[in-house]
C-alpha cells in the first residue's frame, strides 16, 4: 500500500502578494496552504462550470470588438487631427470641450 506523505513545496510571490494570501486564508479560516491548494482545485472547468454562458461569451467579444473600433477610431483621428485621444473621442462623442 502506498502512503501519501506530506512534503513541503514553496510558493513564491511578492511580500504584498503573501499578504493577501494570508488574510483571504485568515477569512477562510484555513492555512495558507489549504487555501491555494482548494483554490487551484477549484479553478478546474471540468469540476464546475465557467462563469460565461458560451453565448454570454460571444456578446462579450463582439462588444469588445466594438470598443477596440471606436477606440482605434478615436486614436486615428487624433493622428490626423493632432489631437489628444480623449479630444479625439470627444469629438466623435459630439462633445466640445
Amino acid at each position: 500500500m502506498t502512503k501519501d506523505y506530506r512534503r513541503q513545496r514553496s510558493l513564491h510571490c511578492k511580500p504584498g502578494e503573501q499578504a493577501l494570501l494570508r488574510a483571504a486564508a485568515d477569512r477562510a479560516d484555513k492555512t495558507v496552504s489549504r487555501y491555494v491548494i482548494d483554490l487551484a482545485l477549484a479553478d478546474d472547468p471540468d469540476r464546475h462550470p465557467v462563469a460565461l454562458t458560451p453565448g454570454e461569451q460571444a456578446e462579450l467579444r463582439e462588444r469588445v470588438a466594438e470598443v477596440w473600433e471606436i477606440a482605434r477610431s478615436a486614436k486615428d483621428t487624433a493622428d490626423e487631427a493632432g489631437m489628444s485621444v480623449a479630444d479625439a473621442i470627444r469629438s466623435l462623442s459630439g462633445r466640445v470641450s
